[in-house]
């Protein structure tokens, strides 16, 4: 038994990145927009620590010894990012399968991928930036067909098929995708 759970955990974690658990990555992998980006430290006596964006490369400047700094401000760099990147591709996505919403959110959730209220108001978590563009794709639909049906019903689903015929596939490979998201960013 031992060795199937060890069998298991092995090829769960052999394809992830090299710094995925820690705390001050040396590299991020955006897979919902095919951006690498590398990741500069630079110590200074600010107390906060600023973010910049230069090419591929984020350069954290500030006291960069403070881990949990640095994990305050990538997190805050990835909301921002997710607003820049998520909301237009939902906007494109809401145009394009005529499922209009109200408004959207950027949360951090820590069990959901996304959510629809009454209001029609969708929230997405910017964790999704870390996950393949069919997924995040994927996820949208799903949120957006609980704009005409608020609920898990056949109805539902039956729309969801309509708009994304090969679901089912995408919908089972997400069942893992959390473990895409580096353990700085949870």
């Amino acid at each position: 038994w031992l060795e199937r759970v060890q069998n298991r955990l092995k090829l769960k974690f052999d394809n992830l990145p090299e710094d995925h658990f820690t705390q001050r990555p040396k590299h991020i992998r955006l897979l919902a927009t095919d951006s690498p980006y590398h990741v500069v430290y630079y110590h200074s006596a600010r107390k906060s620590i600023k973010v910049a964006e230069n090419g591929m490369s984020l350069l954290l400047k500030g006291p960069v010894n403070d881990h949990s700094l640095c994990r305050h401000a990538l997190k805050v760099w990835l909301r921002v990012k997710a607003r820049q990147t998520l909301i237009p591709w939902l906007r494109c996505t809401s145009r394009e399968l005529n499922l209009p919403f109200e408004k959207t959110m950027i949360r951090g959730q820590k069990t959901r991928w996304g959510s629809c209220s009454a209001k029609k108001v969708i929230s997405l978590n910017y964790k999704l930036l870390f996950l393949p563009p069919e997924q995040v794709r994927y996820l949208f639909i799903h949120e957006l067909c609980h704009t005409r049906h608020l609920n898990h019903s056949s109805r539902f689903w039956a729309l969801v098929e309509r708009k994304l015929p090969n679901y089912k596939c995408i919908e089972v490979a997400m069942k893992d995708s959390w473990r895409l998201v580096p353990t700085w960013a949870d």
